[in-house]
Formats: C-alpha cells, structure tokens, sequence
C-alpha cells in the first residue's frame, strides 16, 4: 500500500520514469534488430555471390560435357564415313571377283567336252545359274551387312 502511495503522490516523475524506461527498452532493440539485419545482409551478399559462383562452374561443365558430345559426334560422323568408304570398296571388289568367277565358268561351260554334250551343257548350265544367284545374293547380303554394322557403329558413338 505503501508503494500505491508514493506512485500516487509522485505520479508525474513516476510516469516520466516508465517512459525513460521503455524508451531505453526499445533502443536496446531498435539497436539488436539493426545488428540482425547487417548480418542479414552480409548473409544474403555471401549466398549470392556462392550462387553465382556455382552458377558459373556449372555452366563451364555443361560447356566442357557438350564439348565432348561434339567431339565424339564429329567422330563418329568421320568413322561411319570411313566405314561407307570401305564397304563401296569391298562391294566393287566382290562385284569384281563375281564377274571373274561367272566368266570363268561361262568359259569352262564352253570347254567341257569329256562328258556327254547334253550332260554337260545342262550340268555347266545348272551349275552356273546357281553359282550366279548364290553370288548376287551373297553380294547384296554382304553389302547390307556392311551397312548395318556402320549404321550401329553410328548409333553408339
């Protein structure tokens, strides 16, 4: 009762008290929220520069990753060429040696003499017909061979 007294009495220096008190409160936190945000800030200006920084290292990486897709795109592109170039070759060369083997059968067709005439024209005949097609189906099996393998050579690079 004692204290109601005295705060009824001085009321005015009292009030004036409590307000000095609250205002010194809240400078106190006026002045740790203040704190709060320059280490706020100072974060904020770490995380952004971190970020640009990762930014760019994982632009360099997709430079460097699309930089060896090139590359081994140019190489495939070279090795299927390359592989093209080599099975025309060897399809002119079988064509060549299947010519050679057709005429060379066409003249044994005409030098075959031992046997019985009709025997042998109809057996040289038979045997060269054939000959013939076993060659021109081995040929253009070859050939697409070829091209399938350079096809999935290719597709793997």
């Amino acid at each position: 009762m004692i204290y109601l007294a005295v705060v009824l009495k001085f009321w005015r220096e009292c009030t004036i008290a409590l307000l000095a008190f609250l205002l010194t409160v809240c400078l106190f936190l006026l002045k740790h929220k203040d704190i709060e945000i320059q280490q706020q800030k100072l974060d904020h200006a770490r995380y952004v520069q971190k970020q640009t920084e990762a930014n760019l290292q994982a632009q360099a990486n997709a430079r460097k990753i699309e930089q060896q897709y090139a590359t081994q795109a140019l190489t495939a592109e070279r090795n299927y060429s390359e592989k093209i170039k080599q099975i025309s070759h060897d399809a002119r060369i079988a064509e060549s040696h299947a010519n050679s083997l057709s005429k060379q059968l066409a003249t044994a067709n005409q030098r075959l003499s031992t046997a019985t005439r009709e025997a042998s024209d109809q057996y040289t005949k038979t045997l060269s017909n054939v000959f013939d097609q076993c060659v021109t189906e081995y040929r253009k099996m070859a050939e697409r061979a070829d091209g399938h393998e350079a096809d999935a050579e290719r597709v793997n690079y």
